[in-house]
């Protein structure tokens, strides 16, 4: 059953959680065919992200931000580890929707130049976005 994401608290966690890149079913493989890798999700957490709000099944937390070159934004969700409560597992992410996006401007003041679809989003949007 679906639930809403809540805020991601990178001090709550010590270590990111993969599976082996030679388990088929595990967490690796599945990021790896939506593009989502080791570097990607480090890029991403050591720069300038926001959490977002979506309804989500298999994750806890989601976030929208940029590559270290600013030039990709990203949607990446994870989970607390069922392995260990101070691990975070990434789950699966995605190329930033506009409406993503939106919502990583609105919480960072900053307007989003990366290529691609990122670089392009719905004006006049209100000053809060819930991504459903």
């Amino acid at each position: 059953m679906p639930k809403k994401s809540r805020p991601l608290d990178l001090d709550d966690f010590d270590a990111i959680d993969w599976d082996s890149e030679d388990d088929p079913t595990g967490n690796h493989a599945h990021c790896a065919e939506h593009g989502v890798d080791e570097r990607v999700v480090d890029e991403v957490l050591s720069g300038d992200w926001v959490d977002i709000e979506m309804e989500v099944e298999t994750a806890e937390f989601a976030i929208v931000g940029p590559n270290e070159k600013r030039n990709f934004m990203w949607t990446l969700l994870f989970d607390t580890s069922w392995k260990r409560g101070d691990w975070l597992r990434p789950v699966t992410g995605w190329d930033s929707r506009p409406k993503e996006i939106r919502e990583w401007e609105i919480a960072t003041g900053d307007e989003w130049k990366g290529s691609g679809r990122k670089g392009r989003r719905r004006r006049g949007a209100k000053n809060r976005v819930t991504v459903k």
